[in-house]
């Protein structure tokens, strides 16, 4: 029930979450989904909408082979996220009753792991994927614990690999990734036990069962893992390719440490107000914005404290020394002696960001830890040499945290956000035309602070540490009361319970706003037709070049590089998502902002871009080769006339043998001119040449096939305005293949013979051919061992009968 209690808008308010994130991947899909729509289902591979064209599966999958989680989100139709909730809860639930766990304590369990309050903000976020990977965890660890301990193996393999497949699907690799770490130190705490106990070949037998259920999971979603591993070589996730020192390969350091959580402020994860919660509420963390913390529970940690000093199973050493690790790697950059050491040498370590993230595993090991607390107070109170003396520790240490912040927060606590003082001073003396290191601004901006910041954040860590402290104490106080034998033992978890449930569903509510839902009736496409401009209405009327393809658009109106609004109205060189292909980056990092208008223009000019949106006067006016063709407000349009065609043949090629030399080449200080020129990364022999009658015409184009028709009197070279992109697409001329050479540091090029030539380019990845077909070879495989396991449960009914 209370999946409806917190999200009660949803089921009975006739509400859903569009959050922004929602919003820009479907602006950023609209190509592909016009493309569906309009070749009878049928997917494209390719975007041609945002970023100058990509491959469509970093934003739109193809459709894998139907499994239970293709139910699971039938059934939840407009109702996301409540049918992922219960799959999170009935398996969390699941996990501490194969344990061995009371059911009390089990459902005590799963509303400590189910309603941390990391999970509300990332639905409101509109990060549904990863909610989704995470809610399949529990199922992840209940079928290892199976595999691991039960008789029933064929049963345990099913449950294992089914589980980890539906986690997979969720395709949301840093999730996996993380509690990998968690799988890994629990294989590797087990095989300790297995030696310590001479059984080692019955554990040999249960590691290659656990083994050949990750490897069916895998081949069961190995459509998308394919086609993601080959994508990530050449997104930014695999690292600048204009990087060549000994740590390339993934994000760098400082991208990579971005949102590191802040020391001090770990004791969010049990007075989420200590530092202001939000930036939306009064977040005054290091950093830069968050949208909440997260919350493990003030019952959770008190309980957890008992688990880790009265558990008697060594297991709880397992979960308390994972959750601390992966607290350490949520620090960061503030932790770099251990952190800075992984990310240079552990396995896709730098691939990820986002540190503060780590901690949805701490969440979860210490809920565990929190579980086994509650059954070490019923093991304490069946043993008569227990006695409440033995809970002095724990019960003091959670109590005197909520004392010490309670009542000394604001001596202890600053409440100054690093650089908080010069930003704002910054700010103010921009104002007013002064400098920041004038005094009367420095003293502005000092009793702004002290006077309208720093009250509501000491209020805020004030009233959560009191919330806090009244929370232990009552729990304290039912604990006292059961091991005193005062309170039956189906009060006290009862009463545990009720706490707990409080504690957490009063913390999330405040990342639950209803302000954000829209109703359910509307569509995100209809929300984004609401964000349509003026400009954009112009820009579409004019994009169709009439020579079988449209022109791009250079949105400056709109964060160009953070928002894929643009993209659902006309195609564009900008967008949003959170891999971008790595050379595109560089390509804006290192040439597009740069020249005497902070915009290259020949690089515009052979990316096709017809249009420049802009808020504001640019200083690429008449004569300069752009013409304003509108002005409404704030808004304008400016054409480049000296936008190349789709497709052009140059009278010369250079050719370079590294990324960084074509960079240079093209700089503006060196002149470059696309019409003329091309760069070409190659250590063949091309041939160009000035030839007055070279034409090319662009007979079919789409997201899938282009087809240009040639015609030349000598080989030539030819510069196509589309972006190079190695894995999948493949050229013929004539029908015969041809290479695609890297040209001019993103874009396509062919070697064209002289004469009249068809060229034909398709786009059709191995990755998405075999991916498709092995996975429907895994879904098979696993749904035999599923019929076996059954049939065996069966035939064993029967003999016991």
């Amino acid at each position: 029930m209370l999946p409806l209690v917190l999200y009660s808008a949803i089921f009975f308010g006739g509400k859903q979450f569009l959050g922004n994130d929602v919003l820009q991947y479907r602006a950023g899909a609209e190509s592909i989904i016009n493309y569906i729509e309009t070749h009878e289902g049928e997917h494209p591979n390719w975007a041609t909408n945002m970023f100058s064209g990509m491959p469509s599966y970093v934003l739109h999958n193809p459709p894998s082979p139907p499994s239970i989680d293709t139910f699971f989100k039938w059934i939840g139709g407009n109702a996301h996220p409540l049918a992922f909730f219960w799959i999170l809860l009935s398996g969390a639930y699941c996990f501490f009753i194969i344990q061995g766990v009371r059911p009390f304590s089990a459902a005590l369990g799963a509303v400590l792991i189910g309603f941390t309050t990391y999970l509300p903000i990332i639905i409101e976020a509109g990060h549904y994927s990863k909610f989704m990977a995470f809610s399949f965890i529990p199922w992840m660890f209940a079928g290892y614990y199976l595999v691991s301990r039960s008789s029933k193996k064929m049963a345990a393999f099913f449950i294992f690999a089914l589980a980890i497949m539906l986690q997979l699907r969720a395709n949301h690799p840093q999730i996996t990734y993380y509690f990998l770490y968690l799988l890994g130190f629990w294989w590797i705490y087990d095989s300790w036990i297995a030696y310590k106990r001479e059984e080692i070949n019955d554990w040999l037998q249960r590691t290659g069962i656990a083994f050949g259920a990750g490897i069916l999971a895998i081949i069961c979603s190995i459509d998308l893992y394919w086609r993601l591993y080959e994508y990530a070589r050449y997104s930014t996730r695999g690292g600048s390719t204009l990087d060549t020192s000994s740590q390339a390969g993934g994000l760098s350091l400082e991208y990579a440490f971005s949102w590191s959580q802040g020391i001090g402020e770990l004791l969010t994860l049990v007075i989420p107000g200590l530092y202001g919660g939000s930036s939306g509420e009064a977040y005054w963390g290091p950093k830069s914005f968050t949208s909440g913390p997260h919350y493990l529970g003030g019952i959770a940690f008190l309980l957890a404290l008992i688990g880790l000093f009265r558990y008697r199973k060594k297991i709880k050493y397992l979960f308390f020394g994972v959750g601390s690790l992966t607290t350490l790697f949520s620090l960061g950059y503030h932790f770099p002696l251990l952190n800075e050491f992984l990310f240079n040498h552990m396995p896709y370590f730098n691939k990820f960001r986002t540190p503060e993230m780590w901690l949805v595993v701490s969440v979860f090991c210490f809920s565990v830890l929190a579980v086994y607390g509650v059954e070490s107070l019923f093991d304490m109170a069946r043993d008569k040499t227990s006695s409440i003396s033995d809970l002095l520790l724990p019960l003091g240490v959670a109590a005197g945290l909520g004392i010490i912040f309670a009542f000394g927060s604001n001596a202890l606590l600053s409440f100054e956000k690093p650089g908080e003082v010069n930003q704002y001073t910054r700010q103010v003396a921009q104002q007013n035309n002064v400098s920041p290191d004038n005094p009367q601004v420095r003293r502005q901006v000092s009793n702004f602070i002290n006077t309208r910041l720093k009250p509501e954040r000491k209020e805020m860590a004030r009233s959560d540490s009191i919330r806090y402290l009244v929370l232990v104490l009552l729990a304290g106080g039912l604990i006292f009361g059961f091991m005193k034998k005062k309170v039956s033992p189906g009060y006290f978890l009862a009463g545990l319970l009720l706490l707990a449930t409080y504690d957490m569903l009063s913390v999330d509510s405040r990342y639950v706003n209803e302000d954000q839902m829209t109703a359910d009736r509307l569509e995100a496409e209809q929300l984004i037709r609401q964000q349509q401009q003026p400009v954009d209405k112009f820009v579409m009327q004019h994009i169709n070049s009439n020579k079988g393809y449209p022109y791009r658009v250079f949105p400056l109106m709109r964060n160009p590089f953070n928002n894929a609004i643009p993209a659902y109205f006309y195609p564009t060189i900008g967008g949003y998502t959170g891999a971008k292909l790595a050379h595109y980056q560089d390509m804006v990092d290192h040439l597009l902002m740069d020249g005497p208008a902070n915009i290259n223009e020949p690089i515009l000019d052979m990316l096709n871009v017809k249009y420049v949106t802009a808020r504001q006067a640019l200083p690429l006016g008449d004569g300069n080769g752009y013409t304003e063709v509108f002005s409404q407000g704030e808004q304008r349009v400016y054409r480049n006339d000296d936008v190349l065609p789709k497709a052009f043949f140059v009278n010369s090629v250079t050719t370079v043998s590294a990324p960084q030399q074509a960079v240079d080449l093209m700089e503006p200080a060196a002149d470059f001119n696309p019409a003329d020129r091309a760069i070409v990364e190659t250590d063949e022999t091309i041939t160009a040449s000035t030839d007055t009658t070279a034409r090319v015409s662009v007979t079919s184009y789409d997201a899938k096939t282009i087809e240009l028709e040639t015609s030349s009197a000598d080989d030539g070279f030819l510069v196509l305005s589309e972006i190079y992109y190695p894995a999948g697409w493949e050229a013929t001329i004539d029908s015969e293949p041809a290479t695609i050479f890297k040209t001019n540091f993103v874009l396509r090029g062919l070697q064209v013979p002289a004469g009249e030539h068809t060229i034909h380019m398709t786009f059709e990845p191995a990755s998405n051919i075999w991916g498709l077909r092995l996975a429907w070879t895994g879904h098979i495989l696993l749904w035999v061992a599923g019929i076996g396991a059954v049939g065996l449960w069966y035939r064993r009914s029967d003999i016991a009968s």
